[in-house]
């Protein structure tokens, strides 16, 4: 009977180590309707609508003419891109960025008829302008410490220069003013590049981005026409936003604002902690947010 039990154990192990091994995906509201439907329980608070309502790329944005400054910042991360750190650093935080790279089609690009910016041969810092509450991207961990995959990123390029990185969390509302004022030398935050081109000077892109929907598992909500009536938030001045508001004249964008225009509420707030806070107590029924803060929060929300 020992011997017996000694081989299940041993199986059981085996087994357990595998399933260790395997990479998990957010949960989606598909896979939750098909395990209600089965009678089955996937665990899951929060899971992502599967359709997203945009797609987008994430630059790095410097002040308009910052052109000196953005190559200064790009020879690093080309030899990152080439050793493999880049790449590295993605691994280390996961959360899908490993999937979404795409730094090899980067370059720094400078609005027609900017005013050139000269180059500081005496700069020793970099000051670099983040939204506090924007995981993976940069937050506060529960250490009280900036962390993040921008930051790391700007981190490495910092440490090869020989130059101090100074973190400074920024009212994302405020970021223009932030960065013309000289308060901050970057915006290096998940800043999506779609309808700013001609704002900044950037370096990208280096990373694919979507807008998604994120719901209770719960709430009966599988896709884009079961939003009708319902109360959706997102953070005020981003992406998602946009993405539910933008009217352009030639109508691209008339399936999203058709999206906007079904919903009971579409709210605002500061940051996508507050947003996801708001859908946990139901004053909300779902988030619009970009994906690798939804992958961050679902997989920190559903443990």
């Amino acid at each position: 009977m020992k011997k017996i039990l000694s081989i299940v154990l041993a199986l059981t192990m085996v087994l357990a180590l595998c399933a260790c091994g395997k990479k998990t995906t957010p949960a989606t509201a598909t896979d939750a309707g098909t395990a209600a439907a089965s009678g089955t329980n996937v665990g899951a608070t929060y899971v992502m609508l599967k359709d997203p309502i945009s797609t987008e790329q994430y630059g790095i944005a410097f002040k308009k003419g910052s052109t000196a400054l953005a190559n200064t910042v790009k020879e690093q991360l080309d030899a990152m891109w080439a050793d493999g750190t880049f790449q590295k650093i993605a691994d280390n935080w996961g959360q899908g960025l490993p999937d979404m790279l795409c730094y090899d089609e980067a370059k720094v690009a400078t609005p027609a008829g900017s005013k050139e910016i000269a180059a500081d041969s005496s700069r020793k810092t970099l000051t670099l302008g983040f939204d506090a509450n924007y995981a993976p991207y940069g937050y506060k961990d529960d250490s009280g410490n900036y962390v993040g995959f921008d930051i790391d990123l700007a981190k490495e390029v910092c440490s090869r220069l020989g130059w101090e990185l100074k973190l400074q969390p920024i009212d994302w509302t405020y970021k223009d003013m932030e960065l013309n004022s000289g308060n901050i030398d970057v915006i290096w935050n998940g800043m999506t590049m779609t309808g700013r081109e001609n704002d900044y000077t950037w370096i990208g892109p280096y990373v694919d981005n979507s807008i998604v929907i994120v719901v209770k598992s719960d709430s009966g909500i599988t896709s884009l026409s079961d939003l009708a009536g319902k109360n959706v938030i997102t953070q005020t001045s981003s992406s998602a936003y946009t993405a539910l508001t933008d009217n352009p004249s030639d109508g691209s964008n008339a399936a999203n604002l058709k999206l906007a225009a079904s919903f009971k509420t579409l709210d605002q707030t500061a940051d996508y902690n507050t947003a996801f806070m708001d859908l946990e107590s139901g004053v909300d029924d779902a988030v619009a947010v970009d994906i690798g803060v939804a992958n961050y929060q679902i997989a920190a929300r559903n443990g």
